[in-house]
């Protein structure tokens, strides 16, 4: 258990009357053999210093370098200011060194704590860390078409604010991979005035990052509505032609079109959140819509979202998929 007293300190917080406090040893990350303590101006964290070192080269030079008179410490063990570093930062990266299963629960982390754990992780070169937080974060914002089904189920509820606080570390860190698709749901909010309200907060880059994916969202919205009404002669090759009568299935298809998308609600169609039919459904031939134009139809949604797809990274940060992606 850490010890109850408090040290007599120059590093200091404030408590709830504006008085500075001093940093008090935390209630889990303190072991009573440990051989260093790090500091930040709330809490003091006494740890392994060879294991800091083992999974850091950053801390490992720290260690090494000669302080240039007696060294500050902790009742006789050595002690270091993370100057700089949020206690946050601080003891999310001391729980994913030192807790038992702490890997299994990265799902379980706000993103703000995702957030404090890539950057601290990233700057200290803890390279074991970062990956496996790189490694969830993909699962969440993937770089892989074939895994974009799956990942909504971990950032569907994520608060607004969060994705685009993420947008900004990841941009620090250069965490490129996760980039793109992080882009796509910051700027495919529905309401503009969801994004409208965060502008001011993002640095400039950012922020033409974003209306850039957004206008580009925007023609695509077009494209989309464009393909569902094309009759399934398409290409002078293309020998799939209707079944039906002439304009019939091109009507339907506008009929299950509003129906999806009414115009009222401001119809904006992202291209990464239709259904895998599109505005068939589940149904094989809804509204009685040929077969022919039925493939077709499916045949051109699958080849606009593919090529979206590989366009995305560009459109946002100039670089291919395989640029920003590590085998």
């Amino acid at each position: 258990m850490p010890p109850k007293r408090r040290r007599t300190s120059e590093s200091s917080s404030s408590n709830d009357d504006g008085k500075r406090t001093a940093p008090q040893p935390h209630d889990k990350l303190w072991f009573d053999d440990g051989n260093i303590v790090l500091a930040t101006d709330v809490h003091l964290y006494r740890v392994f210093k060879g294991i800091l070192a083992k999974y850091s080269k950053v801390l490992s030079d720290i260690f090494e370098m000669p302080t240039g008179g007696a060294a500050e410490c902790w009742e006789d063990v050595p002690m270091v200011q993370m100057v700089g570093d949020k206690d946050e930062e601080v003891s999310v990266l001391l729980r994913a060194l030192f807790e038992r299963n702490f890997r299994d629960s990265l799902k379980d982390l706000e993103t703000p704590e995702l957030c404090s754990l890539l950057a601290i992780s990233t700057k200290y070169d803890f390279v074991d860390i970062r990956a496996e937080v790189m490694g969830f974060l993909e699962t969440a914002f993937p770089n892989k078409q074939e895994n974009l089904s799956a990942s909504d189920e971990i950032w569907d509820g994520i608060p607004d604010a969060h994705l685009f606080e993420l947008i900004v570390v990841a941009h620090k860190c250069e965490a490129l991979s996760i980039l793109p698709f992080l882009y796509y749901l910051c700027a495919s909010y529905s309401s503009i005035e969801v994004i409208i309200g965060v502008l001011h907060k993002l640095p400039n880059e950012c922020m033409k990052r974003l209306l850039r994916c957004r206008d580009w969202l925007c023609g695509l919205s077009q494209s989309l509505v464009k393909l569902t009404l094309q009759p399934s002669k398409a290409e002078e090759n293309d020998t799939s032609t209707c079944e039906n009568e002439t304009s019939y299935c091109s009507e339907q298809l506008r009929v299950l079109l509003d129906k999806m998308y009414p115009e009222e609600t401001k119809r904006f169609l992202f291209i990464f959140d239709m259904q895998e039919r599109g505005v068939l459904g589940t149904s094989s031939r809804p509204n009685g819509v040929c077969e022919n134009c039925v493939s077709s139809y499916l045949k051109r949604l699958d080849e606009l979202i593919r090529s979206a797809w590989t366009k995305l990274p560009e459109v946002i940060l100039g670089k291919k998929w395989e640029e920003i992606c590590t085998p």
